[in-house]
């Protein structure tokens, strides 16, 4: 049975992650670890310098794009319904001859050209390194990979559902004729369930769904589906990251929680994932299945409808810290 393993911060070594998945872990959480709290303070230290609180001219500065969006880098604002909705800050560290290299180097900051410290990016690198130590090589003869990339990223969403589907509109609104049925086309694969979300099988549904009859029928099945519970989504609750598997060797998350729910798939139902700004909750992804052999973890991102006012800064509601590597 795959369960949410909680370990001190303190147990942390070598393989120890490694053997709490292979074990039947699907997601672990590290608890008591201070450099959690410090990367948290110290990575969201000027939330008004973050791509949420900027302008398009700056986010568009600061974009290094990619046709693959999780090689995509800088300031990201991705909204595909259904499948993401967020804005990020995401910086890649590697390691070569001449020592740790960022990209990007730089960030236009209100007005400004800004460069992170290069004592936090040690930080960063030290930590997400620890944890692909934790996943360890496995007994079965897998070697520690040669190099790695190490992802930080620093992701918001919206504080409501209603705000989701305005940025939404906002995107789909300064796109020409061909691209917003593009943009059209990919809503429908992302709403397909079930035996119609196979790759292809979407696709050719999707593209069935520009037909006002076959529109009606398709959306006759999605709440047939849904009511049958074929889509698991409790009642006031809006899924706003799908169910995937991260591609990198795990995924460790940590932040503000406002009206979010990150879950976990496991033994056939959701399990929430604790996150919070003090401990890291990791889990791994197909990299880990790719060099250890340990089994990837699906999860999702749920919102609620109702929110409750609370005293955290808006520019640091609904914010997640994601450290992870490839």
């Amino acid at each position: 049975m795959r369960t949410i393993k909680h370990i001190p911060a303190s147990a942390l070594g070598p393989g120890v992650l490694g053997e709490c998945f292979r074990e039947g872990a699907a997601a672990v959480v590290v608890e008591g670890d201070p450099a959690v709290g410090t990367l948290w303070r110290q990575l969201m230290a000027e939330p008004q310098s973050m791509p949420w609180a900027s302008t398009l001219y700056d986010l568009s500065a600061n974009l290094l794009p990619h046709d693959d969006l999780t090689k995509a880098l800088g300031d990201l604002y991705y909204f595909k319904p259904g499948r993401h909705s967020y804005i990020a800050r995401k910086i890649e560290i590697s390691m070569d001859d001449a020592g740790l290299a960022v990209r990007p180097e730089r960030f236009r900051i209100l007005g400004e050209d800004v460069a992170m410290n290069a004592p936090l990016i040690d930080d960063c690198w030290a930590f997400a390194s620890s944890i692909m130590a934790a996943l360890g090589p496995t007994c079965d003869g897998r070697e520690f990979p040669d190099s790695y990339r190490v992802a930080v990223q620093r992701l918001k969403y919206h504080e409501s559902h209603a705000g989701h589907e305005a940025l939404f509109r906002m995107v789909r609104n300064s796109l020409g004729p061909w691209a917003r049925l593009g943009y059209m086309l990919d809503r429908s694969r992302e709403e397909m369930r079930g035996p119609l979300a196979r790759r292809g099988v979407s696709d050719a549904f999707a593209l069935l769904s520009l037909i006002p009859f076959f529109r009606w029928c398709l959306t006759r099945l999605h709440a047939v589906q849904t009511e049958a519970g074929g889509v698991d989504v409790p009642d006031g609750c809006h899924v706003i990251v799908k169910a995937h598997i991260d591609t990198r060797y795990f995924s460790a998350l940590c932040g503000n929680r406002y009206n979010l729910k990150t879950e976990i798939w496991t033994n056939s139902r959701w399990l929430p994932l604790p996150i919070d700004c003090e401990n890291v909750a990791i889990v791994p992804g197909s990299g880990a299945l790719t060099s250890y052999g340990i089994q990837p973890t699906l999860h999702r991102v749920l919102q609620e409808e109702a929110v409750s006012e609370g005293q955290v800064d808006p520019l640091l509601r609904n914010v997640t810290l994601l450290l992870g590597a490839k």
